[in-house]
């Protein structure tokens, strides 16, 4: 139960999911699904962190008070709102990170570190480095991931499952040598016009030795090559 929940109830005199309701409207939380295209808005027009944490932090609030009152439609809607926010975040402080590198360098070394005092310090936002970490880090997962995470109605998005997700995905595994291999040998059959010609006519011409391993090996090959259809 939250400290404001408690205090509610003491004040009121009231049980606890009367608390929790009043305090859900009070905060505006039943108005939250309407009001989410609004804060979307907000999260993507906002350039200055301390904005966009503001909207997370209210978010936050809204998805424990959507919790406590079992309205689940309501607190997706807030997490999600609070993901954005963080995503934004993210990206404005690796927007602050290039610059303060870009003004750290070059002739005017001396000129930009006295203006350098007036940039305000993550403790100056009240944010953690390890938020600061994470939130950069889901600044970088690509869009379509991101928004697919959203969108997934199987489970419910978090902060660390998009990044752990991120760092699993297909295109980060380096190609495989055999992998380059088989895309190169497959590419030959088009490039070296094999395709189009009947196979007697390239058998024609290879030695017994030759026309052995072939028997022997082709028909491994295209059981092997069938399989290559099949789901992974």
């Amino acid at each position: 139960m939250s400290d404001d929940v408690s205090r509610y109830m003491k004040e009121h005199n009231i049980d606890f999911p009367e608390a929790v309701n009043a305090l859900a409207v009070e905060r505006g939380l039943h108005s939250l699904p309407i009001r989410y295209d609004a804060m979307c808005r907000a999260i993507d027009a906002a350039y200055e962190v301390d904005e966009v944490k503001d909207i997370r932090d209210k978010a936050i609030a809204f998805e424990v008070y959507a919790r406590q009152a079992r309205n689940t439609e309501a607190e997706r809607r807030a997490c999600e709102i609070r993901l954005r926010a963080e995503r934004k975040a993210g990206q404005l402080l690796i927007g602050m990170e290039k610059a303060k590198g870009a003004q750290g360098s070059g002739s005017n070394q001396h000129e930009v570190r006295s203006h350098d005092t007036t940039a305000p310090t993550l403790r100056d936002l009240g944010i953690t480095k390890q938020q600061s970490s994470n939130w950069q880090r889901l600044a970088d997962v690509p869009q379509e991931q991101f928004d697919a995470a959203l969108a997934d109605a199987t489970q419910k998005p978090s902060t660390a499952g998009i990044i752990r997700a991120a760092d699993m995905a297909p295109e980060n595994v380096p190609v495989s040598a055999e992998a380059l291999w088989l895309w190169g040998r497959i590419l030959d059959f088009r490039r070296n016009g094999m395709l189009g010609r009947e196979p007697s006519d390239v058998l024609l011409t290879m030695t017994p030795e030759m026309l052995d391993d072939v028997h022997t090996l082709a028909p491994q090959v295209v059981s092997w090559l069938e399989r290559i259809g099949e789901p992974l």
